[in-house]
């Protein structure tokens, strides 16, 4: 029996020293915070990862930050430079080798300081030369570029110049940014995206173009000055608002525009009929790309 006693005190100490033991482990020494952070250094960089502004980020990561950062460094440069370059056009004596630098600017990072000195040139020979200039420059933002001055420069002769361009380089691309204006709210842009679409011999937008020959327009009337008016385009047409209030109305208008790019074309001509235009393109299984007046 004496035995059990001491066989069961001994055991008791044992677990006793074993429980002092995990608490003694588990208490932080004085240096342990340093082990820590480095291990955790360690396990990041292991995974390839670096410390850079705050975050854990691959090697990738950081290279493509720096590479922004060193792009929009020059994107800042050519707003300087393109000015000191125009300037120097209006000098006779150095507007010849000015003129041959802006036509030898290759870096397709000139290319925003080129679309805003181009949306802010009074002169159209400037302007063309800086149209002729961007459609040389490398990458896929040229067209897009080149689209949106056909289509929202305030000059007609700078928006073919910049179509010509977008002519020699294959349109294709953006056909459906072109298209796509053909849906919006400001009547006076279809048409000019109809125009586009028509000199650039955009096949693939023909039914597109039909569906805009006329558009339908909200007229509001009253509720303002005396025999005030306005009008907005609208794809459903609105209604009609009845009371005391302004007075809301349908009209439709009919776009030239459109009707001169579908027979420029097509090669046809069913002028404001709607549904003849229609009923011609069902009957065509060509493909977009196809010059239709080639059948």
């Amino acid at each position: 029996m004496r035995l059990g006693v001491a066989n069961s005190v001994w055991l008791s100490a044992l677990a006793l020293a074993a429980v002092a033991a995990l608490a003694s482990a588990d208490e932080p020494s004085p240096g342990d915070d340093e082990p820590q952070r480095v291990t955790q250094q360690e396990a990041m960089t292991k995974r390839g990862l670096t410390r850079y502004r705050g975050a854990w980020r691959t090697r990738q990561e950081i290279d493509l930050i720096e590479r922004e950062q060193r792009d929009d460094v020059a994107r800042k440069q050519w707003v300087g430079k393109l000015e000191r370059l125009r300037g120097q056009l209006d000098d006779p004596a150095t507007a010849a080798r000015a003129t041959e630098e802006i036509r030898g600017i290759a870096d397709p990072l000139a290319l925003p300081a080129l679309v805003a000195a181009i949306g802010k040139e009074p002169v159209l020979r400037v302007r063309l030369l800086e149209i002729e200039t961007l459609s040389r420059l490398p990458g896929p933002d040229v067209l897009a570029a080149l689209a949106a001055i056909a289509l929202d420069h305030p000059d007609p002769e700078t928006r073919i110049g910049a179509v010509e361009r977008l002519a020699a380089l294959g349109p294709r691309p953006v056909v459906p940014l072109l298209v796509a204006a053909l849906a919006g709210p400001d009547n006076a842009r279809v048409n000019r995206a109809a125009e586009v679409l028509g000199r650039l011999r955009a096949t693939g937008a023909v039914g597109a173009l039909i569906g805009v020959l006329e558009t339908e327009h909200v007229v509001v009337s009253g509720g303002g000055r005396e025999g005030q008016t306005s009008a907005t385009f609208t794809p459903s047409g609105g209604g009609l608002s009845l009371g005391g209030g302004p007075k809301r109305g349908k009209v439709r208008v009919r776009n030239d525009k459109v009707l001169e790019a579908l027979v420029e074309i097509t090669g046809v001509n069913f002028e404001w009929n709607v549904d003849a235009w229609r009923g011609w393109l069902a009957t065509r299984d060509a493909p977009p790309d196809l010059d239709l007046r080639r059948d």
